[in-house]
């Protein structure tokens, strides 16, 4: 397990962005001060929109009357008790092709696209004229005098009104000059898809770590001009959407000289409630690459655009409290919208007072903890390092390459990790690519679970060895998976799996026979037709030459792994991975989401234990794989109380009971 985060002493800070039409009018403005004295409580911090399209460009004129009327509204604000009141710059490239056709025109190079097409709303940020707008635009927001300064998530090369830029003359002379040659758009693109350019492909991603580095250092230099004590804050984007712009916080960050981060990330709606605890995933992605400078880490939760039936009060307060599990120390709340009308999110935070309490205690218990758990191996560097094999398209994207495929374990109650190297390291598809040879001679030597795509992969790099099997041959429909009489199976041996993979797009990968490539492999599940006719392998384990020991899924690895069958096999097969150490598990099958931080001595853990489901669970027995001596349970509306925990060779044992649906406990250790 790796050493404590960086934040050795926390504290929870409730943040609220508050959209222009908020403040605009004097009318609209009487509003946000009632709504700041009747919610004091939950309010440390305002930061206040400067406008409310996302179109880079607003002239500066314009500009200039709305940041003295910014600074008014501030410092009446602060009168009114906010403590810490800033100013939260939307755009700075822009965010996407918004009121455009009445918006005045970019007075410069607009984002040019690998496609050739132009942005009507996102500039180029390598162009002179641009970084003067710029400098310009920020230098006035400094002027207003603000506590802080958010720079927002528009600060990426992707997903611009175009999908991946820029390829405008100014970016390619850049890039050729650094290249050695001379470049067009369309010929820098098809070499970018040649699979024999890697390096090139490494090279252009550089570039787009080194535009926004440039931008940011042009951004804070404006700021700092005008007040050197003025915060500033970043927002950023996470590897689940791309990595294409690089991800390069290490340099982002010190060129704003930012010490205030905000991940992001889509979860707008409840209609499908789990995709928060893929959004929790991705910002502890974030949150996990930030530097050791960064100390104040709010999570967005956006509702965006803001309308109170698209998104239950309950699933506010679980996506908040998931986010300070994984390790952020506060929340920016993103709900007031782009109209005045309160009523569309002031039911959903009338808990939240009552809240408080609950997550300062969490977030003071946890301080300095990293996240426990299987680490689901990824890389900023994918997009970069990725093979391109003959007839794929590097813009394209791949399943292959994508990160969150092994989520899935969390829904079966398996804790997976934010912070490298976790007890075990889960591989999916490609994701491999992006790391050396020996990178993965080192985890292989640990505890490792992987798709036969990831085992393609480390075979190509001649490892095969260490994981002890390879793909004798692939099938792509009418297959299901047999457990055998293998001890991890338990009582489950002779279960059969279905996951019907035909069903579900390409199944390539999802029915892969297994040829073991050395002695000592255990074959815990066969593949067979719909008659019984048997395959071969299609689930093994093995401990290799360095002690490492290696799990391999060749069928249907990232879905239906929801039996009670499937998850008694995969408990025990993480067990064995990790070597006992995996932090928490849950005797019963039940839908319990846990995240843990646990120090590396394992004296101090905390523990959320979220139901991510419609039924009440009303046992669950906790087996605690720590040195704990003293648990406090905390629960929604109910009193702080200690709770007897039973000893037991691995750790301990604690019975919960009555969690109600989508509702969640929170444990708090101590040796």
């Amino acid at each position: 397990m790796q050493e404590e985060i960086k934040n050795k002493k926390q504290s929870l800070r409730l943040a609220w962005r508050i959209g222009l039409p908020h403040y605009e009018t004097d009318e609209a403005f009487e509003k946000l001060l009632k709504f700041v004295r009747q919610q004091r409580r939950i309010i440390d911090e305002l930061a206040l929109f400067e406008t409310i399209t996302h179109h880079q460009y607003i002239p500066l004129d314009i500009y200039t009357r709305r940041m003295e009327l910014a600074a008014g509204r501030m410092d009446v604000l602060r009168k009114a008790g906010v403590a810490s009141v800033g100013v939260n710059v939307l755009c700075t490239i822009g965010h996407i092709n918004e009121a455009w056709s009445y918006m005045p025109p970019l007075p410069y190079q607009g984002m040019v696209g690998h496609d050739g097409g132009v942005a009507k709303g996102c500039a180029c940020p390598n162009t002179p004229e641009m970084r003067k707008y710029v400098r310009a635009k920020y230098e006035l927001v400094a002027r207003a005098q603000p506590d802080f300064i958010w720079v927002d998530d528009d600060i990426r090369v992707h997903h611009h009104g175009v999908a991946w830029g820029c390829f405008c003359e100014t970016c390619l002379q850049v890039f050729s000059q650094k290249a050695g040659q001379n470049f067009r758009r369309e010929t820098l693109v098809k070499a970018l898809t040649d699979p024999a350019q890697a390096a090139l492909r490494q090279a252009w991603i550089q570039q787009n770590i080194e535009t926004i580095e440039s931008l940011l250092t042009d951004v804070s230099a404006a700021v700092k001009e005008v007040d050197p004590g003025i915060g500033m804050g970043l927002m950023t984007n996470g590897p689940a959407w791309t990595t294409y712009s690089g991800m390069g916080f290490a340099r982002w960050f010190p060129a704003l000289r930012a010490t205030k981060a905000r991940p992001g990330g889509g979860f707008y709606s409840d209609a499908v409630p789990g995709e928060m605890l893929r959004k929790n995933m991705d910002c502890g992605w974030q949150r996990a690459a930030l530097p050791v400078e960064v100390q104040d880490i709010q999570y967005e939760v956006e509702n965006f655009p803001y309308q109170i039936l698209k998104k239950s009060a309950s699933a506010l307060i679980n996506e908040c409290t998931l986010a300070l599990a994984q390790g952020h120390n506060g929340i920016a709340f993103n709900l007031n919208g782009l109209t005045v009308a309160y009523e569309d999110f002031l039911p959903l935070i009338q808990d939240l007072p009552s809240l408080r309490p609950l997550w300062e205690k969490w977030t003071a218990h946890a301080a300095g903890l990293p996240t426990a758990g299987l680490w689901p191996a990824w890389s900023p560097q994918l997009m970069a390092k990725r093979v391109v094999r003959p007839g794929e398209d590097w813009f394209g994207g791949s399943g292959a390459h994508d990160i969150t495929r092994p989520l899935i374990l969390s829904e079966i109650g398996l804790p997976l990790a934010v912070d490298r190297p976790g007890c075990g390291t889960i591989l999916s598809g490609r994701v491999a690519e992006a790391f050396s040879t020996a990178g993965w001679e080192e985890v292989l030597g640990q505890g490792v679970g992987m798709d036969s795509t990831a085992g393609e992969v480390l075979t190509r790099r001649r490892l095969a060895y260490l994981t002890g099997v390879r793909i004798g041959r692939r099938t792509d429909n009418g297959m299901r998976e047999r457990f055998t009489e293998d001890k991890a199976n338990g009582p489950f041996a002779g279960h059969v799996r279905d996951a019907r993979i035909e069903f579900w797009g390409d199944a390539r990968g999802m029915g892969d026979v297994l040829a073991p490539t050395a002695r000592g492999v255990r074959l815990l599940a066969t593949l067979e037709d719909y008659f019984g006719r048997q395959q071969g392998a299609c689930l093994t384990a093995f401990e290799n030459s360095l002690g490492g020991r290696v799990v391999v899924m060749g069928y249907a690895p990232w879905i239906f792994l929801h039996s009670v069958a499937k998850r008694h096999q995969l408990q025990n097969l993480a067990d064995w991975v990790s070597r006992g150490r995996l932090p928490v598990r849950v005797d019963e099958p039940v839908r319990l989401t846990p995240v843990v931080r646990m120090s590396a001595d394992g004296r101090r853990a905390a523990i959320l234990l979220l139901n991510a489901g419609m039924d009440a669970i009303p046992t669950a027995t906790v087996h605690l794989r720590s040195r704990v001596a003293r648990v406090r349970l905390l629960a929604p509306g109910e009193k702080d109380r200690t709770v007897s925990i039973r000893r037991e060779k691995t750790g301990g044992v604690l019975t919960l009971r009555n969690i109600p649906a989508w509702g969640f406990r929170m444990i708090l250790a101590s040796a």
